[in-house]
């Protein structure tokens, strides 16, 4: 089964078994970064509709409406090179579940690693010297909480795997122990951040520190926050694409 088969039939899944499909459906969409309005034109719908369905104001959809959302939200996409469904590949080769998943994607071009630090307010607790030339790819944001029910300690190793040369940003940390417990392996991100808290304890800083793992705390106050500004360095990928590498 091809790679994006099997995501559409993820998303479709997840919305029909769902109790509430409306919040699923809108989960999917602010995953892709497709604003209301966007979806609504590519359905040939009005944007109140979208905004029905994802409040739960209008009747559950039927498999005919789910099919027809799932398939927008993927063209879409591709219009935008496939950003998000190339990160999501990523994340299903390795079985991660998508219910962790708060943020995904993949950048047009690499970014430095620095402008990467500036726009989330890092402040980077390890391994400085590895960043002055590192480039990132993409990033995933996944929550802490829903990792500790739902990954096992391999679960967090495929979740490291599939930010090779990326960032992973984890939120919702109460000590940053439990991620970085996962560092002993010759897969790892490219960066490390964690939000949610003012200061790892001793142990995560230790184990970065052995393991040549650039750690680092985003000041942000928000994850909403955090999260839009990835939005915003997304867009400026874009826009600089053209540009000369």
């Amino acid at each position: 089964m091809r790679p994006v088969t099997r995501l559409k039939r993820l998303m479709a899944g997840e919305i029909s078994l769902s109790e509430n499909p409306g919040r699923i459906m809108r989960k999917w969409r602010e995953l892709f970064h497709i604003p209301q309005i966007l979806l609504a034109e590519s359905l040939g719908i009005s944007p109140s509709v979208v905004s029905d369905y994802e409040s739960g104001r209008r009747q559950s959809p039927g498999s005919r409406t789910i099919k027809r959302f799932v398939e927008a939200i993927i063209a879409l996409d591709s219009q935008n090179e496939g950003q998000v469904v190339n990160a999501f590949q990523r994340l299903m080769s390795v079985e991660i579940p998508t219910s962790i998943i708060k943020d995904i994607s993949e950048f047009h071009r690499a970014i430095d690693a620095q402008s990467f630090l500036e726009t989330l307010r890092v402040d980077l607790l390890t391994c400085n010297d590895l960043l002055t030339d590192r480039v990132l790819k993409g990033y995933i944001v996944a929550d802490n909480s829903r990792a500790l029910q739902t990954l096992s300690s391999e679960g967090y190793l495929k979740l490291f795997w599939a930010s090779t040369e990326r960032a992973l940003v984890i939120t919702n940390v109460k000590t940053g122990r439990s991620p970085l417990l996962a560092l002993q392996s010759e897969t790892k991100p490219s960066l490390l951040v964690l939000h949610g808290l003012e200061q790892p304890d001793y142990l995560a800083i230790e184990l970065a520190e052995k393991e040549r793992m650039p750690l680092g705390i985003s000041r942000i106050d928000t994850e909403d926050m955090m999260i839009r500004r990835l939005h915003s360095l997304r867009c400026q990928t874009e826009e600089h694409e053209g540009d000369p590498a």
